[in-house]
């Protein structure tokens, strides 16, 4: 990728430098996420980039995720190096996880998924331990997506909200089905709540780890509250 930079002071507009060093797939040129920049272990905590930004204790073991409206985490985006520190200080990141809906047109999808790679590998390339996100878009293109990410690793999914009716059961078996197939993971993160017709499905071929979302954590404090 050529950077159309006249002089140090003028603004890189395109944000070169979040894919400075990456390789990409071979018809959208998304930057493929490292095989070295996936963390080795499962987190020990994860907490939402809103929560993590104003928290105050000890992060190290704590995985940020963004798996939230996007609003809590464009500042990100606008500005990528301003973050840099902060993730460092927490044990990793989940990768990013801009809107990618099936009824967006296919090129904003393309887009939103080259924004979370390119931030992913950003932070990745810097040292911050990373496991992919893996909630791709529309069937036309995810071949491609997954072409960007690493095989034989930890990926992740946000599932909380997106499993309600029979259809969307169905999409999410197909999903799930074409990430092992593509990926063959050691392990797949949830975030929130599979049915368990699902994990009956795939119980045999991956580990799955999962996570309650913050607004599990809020129905669970509710509920006890009642009680």
């Amino acid at each position: 990728m050529t950077c159309f930079l006249k002089n140090k002071d003028t603004i890189d507009s395109f944000q070169a430098f979040l894919v400075e060093g990456a390789k990409f797939t071979d018809i959208e040129e998304y930057p493929i996420i490292e095989k070295e920049m996936v963390s080795k272990t499962i987190p020990f905590k994860v907490m939402p980039f809103f929560k993590a930004i104003t928290y105050r204790g000890d992060l190290s073991e704590t995985f940020i995720y963004f798996y939230s409206p996007d609003k809590t985490f464009e500042r990100v985006r606008r500005n990528p190096q301003k973050y840099l520190n902060f993730f460092k200080r927490c044990g990793g990141i989940i990768g990013f996880d801009f809107s990618v809906h099936t009824d967006m047109p296919i090129i904003k999808q393309k887009s939103q998924l080259n924004d979370n790679l390119a931030l992913t590998f950003y932070y990745g390339k810097k040292g911050v331990p990373i496991i992919p996100n893996c909630r791709g878009g529309s069937e036309i293109i995810n071949n491609e997506y997954f072409n960007a990410l690493p095989k034989k690793t930890y990926v992740a999914l946000g599932v909380h909200g997106f499993i309600k009716l029979k259809h969307q059961k169905q999409e999410w078996i197909w999903r799930i089905g074409t990430l092992i197939k593509k990926l063959e993971p050691k392990g797949i993160i949830v975030l929130g709540h599979l049915p368990v017709k699902i994990i009956d499905i795939f119980k045999n071929d991956v580990d799955f780890y999962f996570f309650d979302t913050i607004i599990d954590e809020r129905n669970k404090e509710v509920k006890k509250n009642v009680n």
